[in-house]
């Protein structure tokens, strides 16, 4: 019996462990697609404001691309983002250009599927212990 106990276990830390390898393998390029819709992001918002809670999450990650993306557009000046949870529970953030009068590019791009850590989390570095 101990000797299934271990193996069970053995097997268990090899499958959460591969996970975790595998996340942190994940090739960051910057060209990352995190475009969302005006309807996903709005829902993603009302999700979180309707069940406000901590997040499970320590940080994510954005490519590079998609600051580019939204900061490109006419008029715009800079990147508001909104606490947001997905229909799943994950919390996440709504990522929107604004224009020089301070407000939200909702017609334009927007940015979301952001890379969670965990699993996707860095070696560790004092803002991820």
């Amino acid at each position: 019996m101990a000797i299934a106990l271990v193996s069970s276990l053995v097997t268990l830390l090899v499958v959460l462990g591969a996970n975790n390898i595998s996340a942190r393998q994940q090739q960051y390029t910057g060209n990352e697609n995190h475009i969302v819709t005006l309807d996903q992001a709005v829902k993603y918002v009302e999700n979180f404001k309707s069940f406000p809670a901590t997040p499970s999450i320590k940080g994510a990650y954005f490519g590079r691309n998609i600051f580019d993306k939204i900061l490109g557009q006419a008029g715009c000046v800079g990147i508001r983002y909104y606490y947001a949870k997905k229909d799943d529970g994950t919390a996440t953030l709504v990522l929107v250009g604004v224009d020089s009068k301070g407000d939200d590019l909702t017609q334009g791009i927007l940015g979301e599927e952001s890379f969670p850590c965990p699993p996707y989390c860095p070696g560790p570095n004092p803002l991820n212990k």
